[in-house]
């Protein structure tokens, strides 16, 4: 049996060998034809420059919120996320606001020299203002985080002011000794993008608040997102830094991603980073080995700044100049 196998193998052994030859010459220089896995299913423009988004749903609605420059607040219905068209805005012309978050039907905006501005939104289109911060020393706020809901995290480039949310208009005040760009909070500590020194760690339930400790990134620390183990960095032209944070106090690099673009703001959910990189788009990076993130691919837009994805996988990007982009994973 054995004897009749190898020459059935001598024979047809010269055959084989002439298609695999024909095979590679045929092929040779052409890429491998790479298959989007995530395509744009929506756009809708945005009167200003978008910066950042929040999705939140107000009684049974779904919304994005689009933090959007000059143009203030714009939201957005996106109950269909392939039709999605603005229902609200809210400005005051002579600031800009920058970013975004959403508390029981309540808008919390950081916007520029004015700090906070808080707006009832229970009542999509008709915004209530509510309050905003009473500071005698503005500063241009960047960034926001909401605690628990108890307590306002904004970031305000040389400044962290930290507020209860029942009491806004008296924070307290905190200098860190880098630009503030982005915060994300787990638990009792707090992670701090400061731009070029990397991720400050502050401990948010001591009295007083304090920093304990540094973990310097490569480039451009400018948007932060974290859980109980890691803190992913959007590191501006470095591209994706991944820190172990298991132990605030000893934090440590594990791994970083170079990616095309500038970095802005990361988004992580289930074993995906998604990664708001400017002029490159929006990045999607398979972190299920942490210690070797793999770029999935981009989606290609104008200027990705802020990304958010939703339970049902949905992914709503801010752009700067297209506005509010919806993109979806292909089954």
């Amino acid at each position: 049996m054995m004897k009749k196998f190898k020459n059935i193998w001598k024979d047809i052994l010269p055959y084989v060998s002439l298609f695999l030859i024909i095979f590679l010459i045929s092929n040779c220089g052409k890429p491998i034809e790479k298959i989007a896995q995530f395509k744009i299913v929506g756009q809708c423009p945005n009167p200003g420059y978008a910066q950042s988004i929040w999705v939140d749903t107000i009684n049974n609605k779904h919304y994005a919120f689009l933090a959007s420059g000059q143009a203030g607040l714009v939201i957005y219905n996106i109950d269909n996320p392939e039709s999605t068209y603005i229902v609200s805005q809210w400005l005051d012309s002579i600031n800009s606001c920058w970013d975004v978050t959403t508390l029981r039907g309540y808008a919390y905006l950081a916007y520029g020299k004015r700090e906070l501005i808080v707006l009832n939104a229970r009542i999509i289109d008709s915004l209530q203002y509510v309050d905003e911060y009473n500071w005698p020393f503005p500063g241009n706020s960047r960034s926001i985080f909401i605690q628990d809901t108890s307590y306002i995290f904004v970031g305000a480039l040389d400044r962290l002011l930290v507020s209860a949310v029942a009491t806004p208009a008296y924070p307290d005040e905190y200098n860190p000794p880098s630009n503030v760009r982005g915060i994300f909070i787990v638990d009792s500590f707090a992670y701090i993008a400061s731009e070029q020194l990397g991720i400050y760690i502050m401990n948010v339930l001591t009295t007083p608040r304090r920093i304990v400790n540094l973990c310097n990134t490569p480039s451009n620390a400018r948007g932060v997102f974290a859980d109980k183990h890691y803190c992913y960095v959007a590191d501006g032209r470095n591209g994706l830094v991944i820190i172990d944070v298991s132990n605030p106090y000893q934090p440590s690099i594990v791994s970083q991603l170079s990616l095309s673009g500038y970095a802005n703001k990361p988004f992580v959910k289930d074993t995906l980073a998604y990664v708001a990189c400017g002029e490159a788009g929006l990045a999607i990076v398979n972190i299920k080995d942490i210690t070797n993130p793999i770029l999935v691919e981009y989606v290609k837009t104008s200027y990705a700044k802020s990304v958010y994805v939703t339970k049902d996988n949905y992914i709503y990007l801010a752009d700067r100049d297209l506005g509010l982009v919806v993109i979806k994973q292909e089954d």
